[in-house]
């Protein structure tokens, strides 16, 4: 399917929306988006725009 950077490419063409999960070996960027939540957080999430949808796709299981 390619690097999780050619996935986002290709869904944001697509103008969709999406999240992609953080796994541990990408310390540095989980502690980027842990701040920022912490931030946003605090902030009473204040001129921050918020959505949510969740999905559990049984065919996945973590390793």
């Amino acid at each position: 399917m390619g690097t999780q950077t050619e996935i986002v490419r290709l869904i944001r063409e697509k103008k969709a929306d999406y999240v992609l999960a953080l796994i541990p070996n990408h310390p540095t960027l989980h502690a980027q988006v842990k701040n920022w939540f912490d931030k946003a957080r605090a902030d009473n999430f204040e001129g921050i725009t918020v959505d949510h949808d969740r999905r559990l796709e049984k065919a996945h299981r973590p390793r």
